[in-house]
């Protein structure tokens, strides 16, 4: 069965038997949440995307995409080879390379904030890394 947005809003008003004026002013962020945690949950492939970025030499952040939601995997070109990049904690990173102005080929991965990975050990040159990730559709 599909709905459209307005009969999906009313069939759970309907279902909840509530027609109370927060709960209705709501629904929207119910279904929008719902959303976004079948798409992190579900990872259906019509939800991936490929990025391909540069790092640069002494510099620890790569910039996500602006639509990205979670990770998949994350790869460098180190000469003729890739190398997947090994997802951990941000905690872990500053352990393994807690001086920023030390240099090598990156082996792991976190995010640091909303807008930017963080990248461990810094990179001692500038490679070309492959982003694959789920996005947040419109």
């Amino acid at each position: 069965m599909s709905y459209t947005y307005g009969e999906l809003k009313q069939a759970i008003q309907d279902y909840c038997e509530n027609q109370e004026t927060s709960f209705v002013n709501n629904l929207n962020t119910f279904i929008e949440s719902a959303e976004e945690r079948i798409i992190k949950n579900v990872q259906l492939q019509i939800f991936r995307r490929n990025q391909s970025a540069s790092l640069t030499a002494s510099n620890q952040y790569l910039n996500l995409p602006s639509d990205f939601l979670a990770p998949f995997s994350l790869s460098i070109t180190n000469g003729s080879s890739k190398q997947m990049l090994l997802y951990k904690d941000v905690n872990f990173l500053q352990e393994f390379a807690p001086d920023a102005s030390s240099t090598g080929v990156p082996k792991y991965y976190a995010f640091f904030d909303d807008e930017n990975l963080l990248i461990a050990p810094t990179p001692d040159s500038g490679y070309t890394v492959q982003l694959h990730y789920f996005y947040r559709p419109a």
